[in-house]
């Protein structure tokens, strides 16, 4: 694949977040991703608003985690504490592009998190957005990395996954899937992980053509196949990335990312999700 030029005509790589989905590893990729083609990072910072509405109710109380003492919460404390969130996270983006030189805007909005990032998503050619990153019922967590794991990992700017990491992208066959694909593998190689092509299809023969089709489209990038039900996000047993703390990386155009089966399919993932306009 040839990777595009750096140009100051590139789109921005976008991250949507908010306070409970503060994830130092997926900028750590945003920004990796953002050096190796010399685009610009947007990060969007989504106050919740249903949290700031829960915190006028007259019954909401806030614990304090070391003396147990409870007292009444109000929007106007929590636009604080996420304003101090903001801050903190313009320190953290500082510190992750300054080796790099790269531009990067912080963007507040308010709202609700995934209707937001998907909105900010619409304007950008990559975008990466969280699910809601909680353990679902009967899901397994990923294993915590071992003191051995943690040494064997060189220092980077940004933080980079291990060799192991895996990623996953749908291919249907169409340009905006064969876009995901290139997207997804410069950033296998730019992460240094291995990419699962998930494959759908009616019978054998067409997936068996669509694996083809996405080995020709990777120009010999190393890929590893996965077939799948054609209504594979409405199934949760079909939700790898959920429970193995990898990137899943999807066209915007496949079967719609704003449908409600997909949007209840992002938000059930533990992972994050990169959406390739």
């Amino acid at each position: 694949m040839t990777e595009p030029a750096p140009s100051a005509a590139t789109a921005p790589i976008l991250v949507a977040i908010n306070a409970a989905r503060r994830c130092a590893d997926t900028l750590g990729m945003a920004v990796a991703l953002a050096a190796s083609i010399g685009a610009e990072l947007e990060v969007v910072f989504v106050e919740d608003e249903d949290l700031l509405r829960l915190a006028d109710l007259p019954v909401t109380r806030e614990v304090d985690r070391i003396s147990g003492i409870a007292r009444e919460m109000s929007s106007q404390s929590i636009v604080r504490a996420l304003r101090c969130e903001v801050a903190q996270l313009r320190r953290e983006i500082e510190r992750l592009v300054k080796p790099s030189s790269l531009r990067s805007t912080v963007r507040v909005v308010r709202g609700r998190y995934l209707t937001e990032a998907l909105s900010a998503s619409a304007g950008v050619d990559v975008a990466f957005v969280h699910g809601n990153r909680r353990a679902l019922a009967g899901e397994r967590l990923p294993a915590r990395p071992t003191r051995a794991d943690a040494a064997s990992r060189a220092p980077a700017t940004a933080k980079r996954p291990g060799a192991a990491m895996p990623l996953w992208t749908l291919f249907e066959g169409s340009a905006a899937s064969t876009r995901a694909l290139k997207v997804a593998l410069m950033l296998a190689r730019t992460l240094g992980g291995t990419l699962v092509v998930l494959l759908c299809g009616r019978n054998a023969d067409e997936i068996e053509n669509r694996k083809h089709q996405a080995q020709a489209a990777a120009e010999g990038g190393d890929l590893r196949f996965l077939a799948v039900p054609e209504n594979w996000f409405t199934q949760p047993a079909w939700a790898v990335p959920g429970a193995a703390g990898g990137l899943l990386v999807l066209a915007r155009e496949t079967s719609g990312p704003e449908g409600s089966a997909v949007r209840r399919y992002i938000e059930s993932l533990a992972a994050p999700v990169v959406l390739v306009s």
